[in-house]
């Protein structure tokens, strides 16, 4: 049989990708900054190992309530005018007070309004509680993104958050407010979503969708994207979110659903899981107690920002977080303080800790 012709191998054209990606316009991979932090106390970084906020990324603060995340808010906004970045505070529990914000480092001044006579507060930094985001979103419809003639509610809404984030970000971007800035949320779940207010009832499913809408983008993009170099100027997110225990299946919730679980890149969590686990930190002259701050278990529960999960304990106090195996040296430094409010001498004052709500699981844990 006569040998059939060998087929010609085929000639491949010389390829080469660079020359590829300049024409099709794909030769734009950007290196990120370098990893920075908006700090928090050395007290926080003793006992996670993490010196406290990334810079471009969102963190979370959860834990049951008084077991001191909010101090982290208030640490984080005093680190952040430290650093000359621009703190924007959403304080929707009406919890926040501005001596403890001062004792814990935060700068600002009161002044007298003079058209009504009220003290008010100015400073580097912008803060609304929600009667200020009512004011300036009540006539807005979030269903159809436009601003009405009347009002259409009159509490605040989780989407009149993300709204303003988004007109900050736009007035960043477009360089009339040329600064560093990071959003202060305190706290997650303690305000309904637009369809719940107009609607006048609290439906817990519609407040989840909402958050995991509303600050899809935000989350995902606007934040994350302000870490590449060829942006030039940065912008964060950090949050308090309280959790709730699901007896039936023993695992923990998050107020305003599990958006806001799922989606930060690092998450410290204050306490136990199935309890409190905090210890009243107490000072005793005369038989009466003075109860100062607490002392609570704190891990770092994800963390996707440097690998690092460490876990420790930290009290809080009047004066933000402390290491408590110096908690003595915390009485001497801020005897003054404790002597204004105890009005008495400071001579025979003791620390105490009291035991409140361990779980033999928590102990174990």
């Amino acid at each position: 049989m006569a040998k059939k012709p060998s087929k010609k191998p085929i000639e491949k054209k010389e390829f080469n990708l660079e020359d590829f990606k300049k024409t099709e316009g794909l030769n734009f991979t950007v290196k990120e900054k370098e990893l920075s932090w908006i700090p928090l106390s050395e007290a926080f970084h003793d006992a996670v190992k993490v010196p406290g906020i990334p810079v471009g990324y969102f963190t979370s603060f959860r834990g049951y309530s008084n077991t001191g995340k909010s101090t982290a808010i208030y640490e984080g906004v005093a680190g952040c005018q430290k650093l000359g970045t621009l703190p924007i505070i959403y304080e929707t529990e009406g919890n926040w007070n501005w001596t403890h914000a001062r004792n814990i480092g935060v700068q600002f001044e009161e002044y007298v309004d003079e058209e009504t006579g009220e003290v008010n507060y100015r400073g580097d930094f912008i803060f609304l509680q929600g009667p200020d985001l009512l004011k300036m979103y009540a006539y807005y419809d979030h269903q159809h993104s436009k601003m009405g003639t009347k009002p259409l509610r009159y509490e605040p809404v989780v989407e009149d958050i993300s709204l303003h984030m988004h007109t900050i970000l736009d007035a960043q971007q477009e360089e009339r407010l040329p600064r560093d800035v990071c959003f202060f949320w305190d706290s997650v779940g303690s305000i309904n979503c637009f369809k719940g207010a107009t609607s006048k009832t609290t439906n817990n499913q519609w407040t989840a969708g909402a958050l995991a809408t509303c600050f899809k983008s935000l989350i995902n993009y606007r934040i994350p994207a302000s870490r590449r170099e060829d942006a030039p100027y940065s912008a964060t997110f950090a949050v308090v979110q309280q959790i709730w225990l699901d007896n039936e299946n023993k695992v923990i919730k998050h107020k305003g659903g599990e958006a806001f679980f799922y989606s930060p890149r690092l998450i410290f969590h204050f306490g136990g899981i199935l309890t409190h686990s905090t210890e009243k930190l107490k000072a005793t002259l005369s038989g009466e107690e003075f109860q100062f701050g607490v002392e609570t278990r704190i891990r770092c529960e994800k963390n996707q920002v440097n690998g690092i999960e460490q876990k420790g304990k930290i009290a809080s106090t009047p004066h933000g977080y402390w290491n408590p195996d110096k908690i003595n040296d915390y009485k001497e430094e801020h005897k003054d303080f404790i002597k204004a409010h105890l009005n008495t001498e400071y001579d025979n004052f003791i620390i105490e800790k009291e035991e409140v709500g361990l779980s033999r699981e928590d102990m174990m844990a």
